[in-house]
C-alpha cells in the first residue's frame, strides 16, 4: 500500500515557486537587469549615487555647468579609493546632481607605469556614459581583488555595471583610441606637475585652482566658490 502524500507538500512547492517568481519580479523592477557577478559588491549604492545624472565620457553632470571639478586619481590605489568615497563621492550629489558643477575624471598613475589597464577599462566604460560607476565599483572592490586589477577583475567590474553593454565595452577597451585618451590624461598630469597623490583642479569663469595632496571636500567646495561667477 502506497503511503499517503502529505497535503503540505504541494503547498510548500507552490510557496517556493512563488518566492522565486517574486524575487525575479523585484530584480527586474529595480533595474539591475538580472543576476550580477557574485564577487562584486556595493553595486546598489553606486547606482543610487550616479543613477539619473547625465554622463558623457569622463564627465558626470551637466556639460554646460559653469564650474568643472577635475579629479586626478589612480584606480589601482586602495588609499585613493578611500579618498574617492570619503571626499569626492559627496560632491556628486552636491554638484553634479544639482547642476551646480560637473565632475571630470582623469587617470593619474601613481606607480612607475605611465598608464594602467584599469584606466583604460574605466575610459572604455565612459564611451557608454558609465565611467564614474565603473571607477567607483573598482575602488570599492579593489581590496577584495588584492589590488591586482587584472583583466579578469576588470571584466567582472564591467559585468556588474548596470546597463553597460559588456561586448561593446570590450571592443572599446581594446581600441587604440582609448589608450590615446588615457595617455592624454597622463600628459596633462605631467604638465600640471602633480605629486604622486590624488589631486583636484577646479575651473570656472573666475579662474582655476589647483589642489594637491588629496584635498578635502571642504577645500574643493571653497575652490568652487572661488572660481564661480557668483563667487
Amino acid at each position: 500500500m502506497r503511503p499517503a502524500r502529505s497535503r503540505w507538500v504541494p503547498r510548500i512547492v507552490l510557496g517556493l515557486v512563488g518566492a522565486g517568481l517574486l524575487a525575479a519580479v523585484i530584480s527586474i523592477s529595480v533595474g539591475e537587469g538580472g543576476p550580477q557577478p557574485e564577487d562584486i559588491g556595493e553595486i546598489g549604492p553606486v547606482q543610487q549615487l550616479f543613477g539619473g545624472i547625465a554622463q558623457e565620457g569622463a564627465v558626470v553632470g551637466p556639460e554646460d555647468a559653469e564650474v568643472t571639478v577635475t579629479v586626478f586619481t589612480d584606480l589601482r590605489c586602495p588609499s585613493c579609493g578611500d579618498y574617492q568615497i570619503d571626499e569626492i563621492d559627496p560632491l556628486v550629489e552636491e554638484y553634479a546632481r544639482t547642476g551646480r558643477a560637473n565632475l571630470e575624471l582623469r587617470h593619474f598613475s601613481l606607480g612607475e607605469e605611465p598608464t594602467t589597464l584599469a584606466a583604460a577599462a574605466a575610459t572604455a566604460a565612459g564611451e557608454q556614459g558609465r565611467q564614474w560607476q565603473y571607477a567607483d565599483l573598482t575602488f570599492r572592490n579593489l581590496e577584495a581583488a588584492g589590488a591586482e586589477a587584472d583583466e579578469e577583475f576588470l571584466r567582472e567590474i564591467a559585468e556588474a555595471v548596470p546597463e553597460l553593454d559588456v561586448d561593446q565595452w570590450q571592443d572599446d577597451y581594446n581600441d587604440p583610441a582609448t589608450e590615446d585618451l588615457v595617455h592624454q590624461d597622463a600628459e596633462l598630469a605631467a604638465q600640471l606637475k602633480l605629486p604622486a597623490e590624488p589631486a583636484v583642479v577646479v575651473s570656472g569663469p573666475a579662474g582655476q585652482v589647483k589642489l594637491i595632496e588629496s584635498p578635502s571636500e571642504d577645500d574643493i567646495e571653497a575652490a568652487v566658490a572661488q572660481v564661480s561667477e557668483s563667487g
